[in-house]
């Protein structure tokens, strides 16, 4: 069916007003008033391109739609565009959701690639491997997607499958993965004889410390006690619960600060006096550690001199805003960027382990094996 032209004559007088005032405010990295003329003249070459000469006839409403993805998408990791089912399903999450057990980073123009695989999960039976590209979940290409609608795809309520296309070397794979709540509780506690204490932190959850002040603060006031806090793989939840989660550890009134917009600097304290300032602590970390958990990796590590085992971290440390649009679309902005009081930038640098390992030796075995003789002999 024809495309009426009006619904083209809109669509254009609305993408070249967007792009008027994008290039006119400059909210585009270099862009300057003299550019507005060249972008106009732009514009409307390619739209007389896509109406005229494209192989079939498109809804100008459902490209427009690509074209919002694009510009908020392109901007950086943490930006998001949500269509109206992933904004309800984004503003609908509790925590508790489903999910494959696949841990995965995911850059603009480029497929989300699987850092992790969480041991025992429905992606670790069905065979999904460290390195794996997903080239279209729930049948959607993912080339153009975000991380946030990465993630949101993923995610579930319930067991029913997600539809996976995986690339390996010369190998394309359609899966279905099933869904599992694998982590009912946002940490896990482990301890054995004649090694450190092992708290795992699945997601930075609002009830995470006084979850720990009840559960396992008591465990750990044993003098001969040493703990390992391990986020590997640890990329959700809040940086409010991660703020007082380093501060169980350390009392500072510098944590580091976030820059928002216009070089205007927030700082982070932790107040209070620290419950286990005084024991033995080391962290780890992999390539799956992502926002809060750096945070909590990056003041450890320079505040409290804690040292850091692992692999280097994406640098996602960044604080979003949420906007909803008329159409009940939405987009997820970058509002602010985590520095450490030291100036370092957590954005886009990440976390340096102290003590790094290779990307072959990242088991639980390694691990111990480099963070034993950094704690005191138990």
């Amino acid at each position: 069916m024809k495309v009426p032209r009006y619904r083209w004559f809109l669509w254009t007088a609305f993408l070249a007003a967007a792009l008027f005032f994008v290039i006119q405010m400059g909210f585009l990295p270099g862009g300057f008033k003299q550019a507005a003329p060249k972008g106009f003249e732009l514009l409307d070459s390619l739209m007389r391109l896509i109406r005229n000469d494209y192989l079939e006839v498109r809804d100008p409403v459902q490209t427009a739609e690509g074209a919002y993805r694009g510009l908020v998408n392109s901007l950086d990791p943490l930006s998001a565009y949500l269509n109206k089912e992933l904004a309800a399903k984004y503003l609908a999450r509790t925590g508790g959701e489903t999910d494959p057990g696949v841990v995965i980073l995911k850059r603009y123009a480029s497929f989300p690639q699987v850092v992790s695989v969480v041991e025992g999960s429905p992606a670790e039976k069905i065979g999904i491997k460290l390195g794996d590209l997903l080239s279209a979940i729930e049948g959607r290409n993912s080339l153009s997607m975000s991380l946030a609608e990465t993630m949101l795809l993923l995610k579930g309520t319930d067991e029913q499958p997600v539809k996976i296309r995986v690339l390996r070397g010369n190998e394309t794979l359609d899966l279905d993965v099933p869904r599992a709540l694998i982590f009912p509780k946002p940490f896990t506690f482990v301890r054995a004889a004649g090694k450190p204490a092992i708290l795992r932190i699945h997601r930075f959850a609002p009830s995470l410390d006084s979850d720990l002040r009840r559960e396992v603060l008591p465990a750990l006031k044993n003098p001969k006690t040493a703990l390992v806090v391990d986020i590997r793989n640890c990329q959700d939840g809040e940086l409010e619960a991660a703020r007082k989660f380093v501060n169980l550890f350390v009392k500072t009134a510098d944590g580091g600060h976030f820059e928002n917009r216009g070089g205007v600097k927030q700082a982070v304290a932790c107040p209070a006096e620290p419950e286990l300032g005084t024991l033995p602590l080391a962290v780890w970390v992999n390539a799956g550690t992502a926002g809060p958990a750096e945070f909590v990796a990056g003041v450890l590590q320079e505040v409290r001199q804690v040292k850091v085992v692992g692999f280097p971290t994406p640098g996602l440390v960044g604080r979003t805003e949420f906007f909803s649009l008329k159409d009940e679309s939405a987009i997820l902005l970058t509002a602010g960027v985590f520095s450490l009081p030291s100036g370092r930038k957590l954005w886009d640098e990440g976390i340096q382990p102290d003590v790094l390992l290779t990307f072959d030796k990242l088991d639980e075995k390694s691990y111990l094996e480099k963070t034993i003789p950094l704690l005191p002999k138990l």
